[in-house]
């Protein structure tokens, strides 16, 4: 049986203009989803007011109490009052100032925002005045404006949290969860200022309690603890590229945990959560983690105001960038160029005192003469002018910049004479790190400044264990190395060199592979087909949305090529750039070394670990094999001195 439904057109609603309370109530439901960001607002707004020391209390999670107190510049009565209507700003005076916002708090809704789902009370005083106001809010309503004594600053209080909402009230998490999420916001906040101390009371006891620092390092050791804090280093300071700047901390690749929770990410001061950021560390650590695990990585990324914008997101953890390729560029060679030179190594290596070894003996074994090829030897140079190249293309786009290691440069001579003398290609237009020429390799000279204090060399090889492990000895310690993790680097290292060349050889079709996309990657095919040709693949169009794949990178001749340009023009879409293909290389690398060096057992010769040891230090990511293993463990005299009660 069917029922008819033959209503006739309701008559249109009037267009009316919301109330000032319901109009605070739903600009509420963009700032205030939960009490932590509320916290958010308030310690925001007193940093940008100046504050040296804020105080955070909370009780039940946040739902009974949320006060912030500062000791920033404070307001007068009348601007606290107008603080209290809707888009009152002190920090955007004109329309040009929305594409410059270099402050955390902007947005005028806030205060009002809170105010119309608690019950509030402003107390401020400016410095230099001898009394300050008092004003008490209720769902939005100002009920008391009065005199108040108090020290200059700002103290908020929020009382009953979502009193007169209760539909958003049911949304609350328990006590502990909605602290949590106080808690971790804080950090995120107190790591970006250091120069602040932070206070975090708790129903009734301080769970934080973060004094101002002068180093930022001094600050992660308070809020990470003492495992982060010792395995964490300096990225490498990589110059400028157009105005974008990345510089922090990251963590050796055997430090990982399960969760990217130590991963923390700044653009212009402001925490954000950015794929195109993350995407970058992802690919600095890749071949050096095991799937699944995260490095710990506190990273800030200065870009000029006018190519972020950060008025994307209510809660401006997401920020939307001009492009996203200086971005990614930037982040990647400061976490990337670092692994590559292991510091935790060359730190270590700064306290040994043993038997100086130099280089590799002429007579220094079969192993040693079959594993050092010309290319090889010539390895650690290259890499090095792989980064002064790197660094003079960037400094193309800026007029010059000052680098941490050669100095002020300028313009395109330094770079043409570098790529004459050195047999150096141009860097591809998609910034890629320029190609070497290995017609010139053996007759390239060594680069002085820019070398790397030795470790494996330096250590003393006592023998072997087991006929797959050097056991060696350095000033303080036994360090046992992997023979075939490392061996199996070096060729890696090696695979990856040759393969990177303008020599990289293409492969046929016997049958060319016809395949269609839907409009939006059809476009960014088109759009992104140089990207394909400089990796090897040959692509011509077949009407519509119709290609045809007729030739492939040798190396990849066995992958599932479809699939892989697929998933490559999806990063294109979301990213901006795709390590796709070069991931899949890599991966064919990785198996090819793994397969052509010695896998079981084998008996060495001293001189032989140390060839093998030699190289270790002439190349890069020398402390992990392709597959993110270790190469080596170290166990300090102490602990075998304690483990014998020496100690």
């Amino acid at each position: 049986m069917s029922v008819e439904t033959n209503r006739r057109p309701q008559a249109p609603r009037r267009v009316a203009v919301l109330s000032p309370e319901l109009a605070n109530q739903i600009a509420a439901g963009e700032v205030v989803e939960r009490p932590s960001s509320v916290v958010k607002e308030l310690v925001e707004n007193s940093l940008d007011a100046g504050a040296r020391r804020v105080e955070i209390t909370i009780e039940h999670g946040g739902r009974n109490v949320i006060r912030v107190e500062d000791d920033g510049c404070g307001m007068e009565r009348e601007d606290a009052l107008r603080a209290l209507e809707r888009h009152a700003t002190s920090k955007i005076t004109c329309v040009d100032d929305l594409f410059s916002i270099g402050t955390l708090g902007f947005r005028g809704e806030a205060l009002p925002s809170i105010g119309s789902v608690s019950r509030m009370e402003i107390r401020t005083k400016p410095h230099g005045e001898l009394s300050g106001t008092r004003l008490y809010i209720e769902g939005g309503l100002l009920h008391e404006v009065e005199d108040v004594g108090m020290a200059p600053g700002t103290a908020i209080t929020i009382e009953e949290l979502f009193f007169n909402t209760p539909a958003r009230l049911k949304f609350m998490k328990a006590p502990a969860t909605e602290s949590r999420h106080i808690t971790e916001m804080l950090m995120r906040m107190a790591l970006s200022r250091p120069d602040v101390g932070f206070v975090l009371r708790r129903d009734g006891k301080v769970r934080l309690n973060l004094p101002p620092v002068e180093r930022l390092k001094d600050r992660i050791l308070e809020l990470l603890g003492r495992e982060v804090y010792d395995d964490l280093y300096a990225t490498f300071e990589y110059p400028s590229i157009g105005g974008v700047l990345a510089r922090g901390y990251f963590s050796r690749a055997g430090h990982t945990q399960r969760s990217a929770t130590n991963i923390y990410t700044y653009v212009n001061g402001r925490y954000v959560n950015d794929r195109t950021i993350r995407a970058a560390i992802s690919g600095a650590y890749r071949m050096l983690l095991d799937s699944g695990r995260y490095p710990s990585v506190i990273l800030f990324v200065d870009v000029p105001f006018n190519l972020v914008d950060v008025n994307v997101h209510p809660a401006k953890t997401e920020v939307r960038f001009h492009d996203t390729q200086p971005i990614y560029r930037a982040v990647y060679h400061a976490l990337a160029d670092a692994l590559a030179q292991a510091p935790w190594l060359d730190n270590a290596a700064k306290s040994y005192a043993l038997r100086p070894r130099g280089a590799v003996d002429n007579d220094a074994g079969e192993l040693g003469r079959r594993l050092v090829s010309p290319a090889m030897a010539q390895l650690e140079p290259l890499n090095a002018r792989h980064r002064r190249l790197s660094e003079i293309e960037a400094g193309r786009e800026g007029g010059g910049f000052t680098s941490p290691f050669f100095g002020t440069i300028e313009g395109d001579s330094e770079r043409e004479s570098l790529q004459q003398g050195f047999g150096l290609a141009a860097a591809s237009p998609l910034g890629l790190p320029p190609r070497i020429d290995l017609g010139e390799l053996a007759s390239a000279p060594p680069i002085d400044g820019e070398g790397r204090s030795a470790y494996f060399s330096k250590l003393r090889v006592i023998g072997q264990f087991r006929r797959a492990y050097i056991v060696c000895e350095d000033a303080s310690g036994m360090v046992v190395i992997d023979q075939h993790a490392a061996h199996e680097r070096i060729a890696f290292e090696r695979l990856r060199l040759l393969f990177s060349t303008e020599h990289k050889q293409t492969q046929p079709l016997l049958f060319p592979l016809r395949f269609e996309l839907d409009a939006l990657r059809a476009d960014c095919l088109e759009e992104n087909i140089a990207f394909f040709e400089s990796a090897g693949f040959e692509i011509e169009p077949f009407g519509g949305q119709s290609f045809v794949l007729k030739s492939v990178p040798a190396v990849l001749s066995s992958a599932r090529h479809e699939r892989l340009i697929r998933d490559a023009l999806d990063d294109l879409t979301n990213l901006g750039r795709s390590d796709r293909v070069e991931e899949a290389m890599e991966a064919v690398l990785s198996r090819m070394a793994c397969h052509s060096v010695v896998r079981g057992p084998t008996p060495l010769g001293i001189e032989e670990c140390e060839g093998l040891l030699e190289q270790m230090d002439a190349i890069d990511f020398r402390a992990n094999c392709p597959h993110g293993r270790p190469v080596y463990y170290r166990i300090p005299l102490m602990e075998l001195e304690k483990a014998f009660e020496r100690r």
